[in-house]
Order: C-alpha cells, then structure tokens, then sequence
C-alpha cells in the first residue's frame, strides 16, 4: 500500500522505526509500504497503544480528534505524530473498511483525505492519478453509480461480512496465482495461441471444476464466513505480546503525544535530539493541500507538470556547516569534486591537500558537526588498575565508592517507588561503613562539557523519556532513568538527601 509508504516517509528519523524494531522484523520494507496487511497492523497497534491516555478520557471519535487537535497547538513533535502517524492510521482503517463492506460513500472519503500525503510524500504517481481517478468517480453515470452504491465495486472469495476486497487484489490471487501454479502459463509463455486459449477459458474451466465438486461433495459448498481471523485466539495472543513489546519500548522514549515534557522543536522520541529548524513536515498536510489545489488549478495544460517535494522531513542531513556567514561543503562532497575537476584539468593534488578540507578537525568530529564518541573505556583505567588479593592485603582505612557505577549494580526494584531503590541504596552503603571509612562520589553534570556529548550519545541508545521523580514516584526502568542525565541527577539528588 503506497499510502503507508508515505507514512514511512513523513515521519523517517522520528523514531517511529525504532518503536516498530521492538516488535516486529523487516520493518524498512514495511515503511517503505511492502508486506501488506503486516504493515497497517504494525501502524494499527503503535497507534493504540500511543492513544491509550487519551481512550480513557474521550466518549467518541469527534472528542478524540479535539484532543488531538488540542495537544497538536503546543508542540511540534505532537502535531508530527499526530497529522502523520495517527489520523493517517484513521484514514487507512477507514480505507479497508470501505473495500471489507463495500462502502463506496466511505471509499471516496478515504481517498480524498489520502490525497495530501501523496503529494507531501512526493508519490508523484498517486498524486496525479488519484486525483484524476477521484474527480473521475465523483461524476459517474446514475446507472453505474447506483451499482456501486450496492457495494459492487468489490469481489469476494466466499459469501459473509468484512471479506471483501480489492478487485487487483483478487486478480492476484486467482489469475496471477494459478498461471504461476500446476498447469499454469510456466512453459508456454512463448506459445501466443496456447497462451490465449488459457487466459480467456480460465474462468469458465474455474466455474466448471467448482460446479462439479459441488455435485460430487456436498463439503465443497461455499458458507457464508461470519467470524473473521483477528477474532481467533491465535491472532488475539499475538496482539497482546507484541503490544506489551510496544508498551516497553514507549516507556523508554518520550511520549510523543505528551506536549508538557517536549522542546520547542521536533524532536526524535527515541534519541532525544532535536533536527534543524528547516524542517516542516508537521505541516505536510496542509503543504499537501496546497500543492494538490495549484495542481488541480493546472489542468488541463499542466497534467503532466512537475510534481516537486516540499516537505523537509526529519532525516534531512546537513551538506555544509557554516563557518561565521560562509558555508562550508561536507568535504566528502569537495574531495569527489577535486576528483572530478582532476581529469579535466591540471591540478596538483599535492598543492590541493595542503589545505585544511573541513571546518573542524574530522579525527573529532563528523561531518554534521556532532561529536565522534569513544565505545570503550579509557586505555589509561586499565593501565592504572591494580588486582590483589584480600588475604594479602589488610583492612583499609578508607573506602572510595563510585556512587555513578553502583546506581547500575544494587537491586532495582521491578515494581516499587523511588524510595524503596533509595532505601536499597543507603543499605548498602551503611554496611560498607562499618568497615571504614567511606566516602561516596557521584560523577557531576556540567552543561557543555567534554563528558555531556558522550552522555547523550549513550543515552539516545536505550531511552530519551525525562520524569519527574520524588520518593512516592513508581519507579521507570532502569535503563530509562540511568542513560537519561536528567532522570539521573534527579536520583542521585534523593539518595544524598
């Protein structure tokens, strides 16, 4: 389905991916709108468990959309989720209904609200041409239209409710399945009369085999399917574990429908980092409606005009970093240019190296500006430890603790408050005290200093979500409060008091 696709592509770098990635496989090739129905069932079971808050306080779709509206006003990151993530899961349940009941009043609804996205995703195909097949439809003749409105613009396999489907969908699994099937179209492909004879008594060859069952076995009847397979215990089992997978996942990141706790720009609910301010696509809806009126305002000269993309999603990357009012081209960009620029004219490579390429020195930092970060521990720590044994030492004075280290090593409380950890915490260091000496040290947490960059490298890793914490608070995860630097001062805060 294209329309998820460009779902895929409004909200790329948002984290929606990374959510996706706790529960389910091959999800690149699901936002990429492959693997129909899996999916808008992925989409579908984000969708409610992100909307779960606001289900409970809500009596009807109109106060749910409100709500959404409501929250959309105050933040950027919201509106993003909520214009490209969660009404475009609406407008698609809406679409499969249409097509599962033959509604063709809702069928047209939904392809009008789709439109905007296919022009905002730049799905310039879809863009055109379901425009041209929406005006199309709204002007049927009286007697086909009165047809469609029976539901006969759908097909069925069997007789019952909610199984119709798409008519190329039924294509596919009948014609297109068979001739790639035992005494199918394989092998006489190059024949063009045997290919003909196949093709045009396929159907009447189909009604003669079923009729004949029929005759022959009375279980061959087609019954009318009245229960359909997302009600079977299987299917419920495995909504309910791959929610709970979801569930886990969101308490990592930042609640995107949560205004309260986001920056004034879009933000990445997973890693925590905020994109350039060029970026738009909470607006792709309304950029959508735009560029589908000036279309349409086009026609008929301009049918076949350029459809450009104006959205600038979130995995826009920087070509060049500005250097005082000069920007400066990713010297990746300058190195293949010089390349280039070499065959065709004299220039000496040598003379061209001796310049400095990039803005900043790149054994430090990318070429986006962030800083590189070291994955293993200082080579000076080892060097510097030292292993005795107990026996062959004698009790000491003094005893440092990393209080930062042990945050990560005492028990953490699966289900408990803020103060039972805390009181876990004190425990353990009041035992160490009657043995020496002690002396407990937590790491400090300067704004801009060299450690912060390595902080919040590790912390876009596992989680992103800020809570306020005090002793009554149930307590988050472990993960979420100890690589979120916020969280941690927090904690560290309620032990030392």
């Amino acid at each position: 389905m294209s329309f998820v696709g460009c779902v895929g592509i409004l909200m790329a770098d948002s984290g929606l991916e990374d959510v996706l990635k706790s529960s389910f496989g091959s999800v690149s090739q699901m936002l990429s709108g492959k693997r129909f129905p899996q999916n808008v069932r992925a989409l579908r079971l984000v969708v409610e468990e992100l909307l779960r808050q606001f289900l409970l306080k809500v009596d009807c779709y109109s106060d749910l959309i409100k709500a959404l509206d409501g929250a959309s006003a105050q933040s950027r990151t919201t509106e993003l989720w909520c214009e490209n993530l969660v009404k475009p899961v609406f407008i698609m349940m809406s679409f499969v209904r249409a097509e599962r009941e033959g509604d063709w009043p809702l069928h047209l609804w939904a392809v009008k609200k789709m439109l905007p996205y296919f022009f905002a995703a730049s799905h310039v195909n879809y863009a055109r041409y379901g425009l041209y097949y929406l005006r199309s439809m709204e002007k049927l003749p009286k007697d086909v239209l009165a047809h469609f409105m029976k539901g006969e613009h759908v097909t069925r396999h069997k007789p019952g409710v909610w199984n119709a489907i798409w008519r190329d969908m039924y294509i596919e699994s009948t014609f297109m399945r068979y001739g790639h099937g035992p005494n199918g179209i394989i092998g006489i492909t190059l024949q063009r009369s045997a290919l003909q004879r196949w093709a045009l008594s396929m159907h009447t060859c189909s009604q003669l085999v079923q009729d004949v069952a029929d005759m022959t076995d009375d279980r061959c009847k087609q019954s009318e399917i009245m229960v359909h397979k997302e009600e079977k215990l299987s299917r419920i089992h495995s909504d309910s574990q791959d929610r709970k997978n979801i569930q886990d996942k969101l308490k990592t990141c930042i609640d995107p429908l949560d205004p309260a706790n986001h920056p004034k720009g879009l933000v990445n609910i997973v890693t925590g980092r905020e994109v350039s301010d060029i970026v738009n696509a909470e607006k792709s809806v309304e950029i959508g409606k735009t560029q589908m009126d000036e279309y349409q305002q086009s026609w008929p000269s301009g049918f076949n005009d350029t459809l450009s993309k104006k959205v600038v999603t979130m995995s826009v990357t920087r070509k060049a970093l500005k250097v005082g009012t000069t920007p400066v081209i990713d010297t990746g960009i300058i190195y293949c240019r010089v390349l280039i620029l070499q065959q065709s004219r004299d220039i000496d490579l040598n003379q061209v190296l001796q310049y400095e390429l990039a803005p900043v020195p790149t054994s430090m930092f990318d070429d986006k500006g962030q800083m590189r970060i070291s994955k293993s521990k200082s080579t000076l720590k080892r060097k510097l430890q030292v292993e005795k044994s107990s026996r062959l030492t004698s009790n000491p004075n003094t005893t440092i603790i990393d209080g930062s280290a042990k945050l990560w090593i005492i028990h953490w409380p699966n289900k408990g408050t803020v103060e039972n950890y805390a009181n876990n915490f004190v425990s353990y260091i009041s035992t160490r005290t009657s043995q020496s000496d002690v002396h407990l040290v937590f790491d400090r947490y300067h704004d801009y200093s060299i450690k912060s960059g390595a902080r919040l490298e590790r912390a876009g890793q596992y989680a992103s979500r800020c809570h306020q914490l005090s002793l009554q608070t149930p307590l988050p995860p472990q993960k979420v409060v100890l690589t979120v630097t916020r969280n941690k001062i927090q904690l560290i805060n309620i032990i030392c008091e």
